[in-house]
């Protein structure tokens, strides 16, 4: 035999107690009052589990390709940790200096080697924060990567921009994805591979931003 469960039909508190026995709250009509208070998100960014890469400071970005690209990866995340897997929230591109020419395609693909380094040597400029502000997390983002494995990475096209608004003010382009809910995974030392492809401007630059959250995870 289970154990009942009782809850209390009621508004919305807002308690911030955490010990002690509490009703579960329900609905006017009866129903279990589900997340319909917090915003999506609020646990995993309250446990530290959500991060932000970003830039620290003037970051020098680097130069699109103008054809499909097959090992060159203009930026890599890379995975550090031995246990926990990246889901990624957010992946983009943003121009840092130069003019870019008209539209461009962000490409992505998941890697093994080479194996990139501790993020105590990420590339210049970019920071690893977690989404409360503690500086944190397994991500690390490394420049110019030659990937040895796969042979043949599969590059597959995650943002796209079309528009003819083309400017040399940094930040005025952005090539991003900001809606993957957690559908690209990033298993312990695997990383993942960046490329702007775009024609080429006047001396175009970019940098990478993401966001994501670390758990623990069995991969099948």
């Amino acid at each position: 035999m289970s154990d009942p469960i009782y809850g209390e039909i009621r508004n919305f508190s807002g308690s911030t107690s955490v010990s002690g026995d509490r009703a579960i709250r329900m609905t006017t009509q009866e129903s279990l009052a589900v997340a319909l208070v917090e915003p999506p998100g609020v646990e995993m960014s309250r446990a530290g589990k959500r991060f932000l890469l970003g830039n620290s400071a003037a970051i020098t970005g680097i130069a699109n390709a103008t054809a499909l690209v097959t090992t060159a990866a203009q930026f890599a995340l890379y995975n550090t940790s031995d246990r926990k897997t990246i889901f990624f929230e957010e992946i983009g591109m943003y121009l840092t200096s130069g003019t870019p020419g008209v539209g461009g395609t962000l490409w992505v693909c998941i890697f093994r080697l080479p194996v990139v380094a501790a993020p105590g040597t990420a590339y210049t400029g970019t920071k690893v924060s977690s989404a409360s502000g503690v500086a944190a997390g397994n991500l690390v983002c490394k420049a110019s990567i030659t990937i040895s494995e796969p042979a043949a990475p599969n590059w597959f096209p995650i943002a796209t921009n079309s528009s003819a608004n083309v400017t040399a003010f940094a930040a005025s382009t952005y090539l991003e994805h900001r809606d993957l809910q957690g559908s690209i995974a990033l298993p312990p030392a695997y990383g993942l591979g960046m490329a702007v492809v775009a024609p080429a401007g006047t001396s175009p630059l970019f940098a990478p931003f993401a966001k994501w959250i670390e758990l623990d995870s069995n991969l099948e």
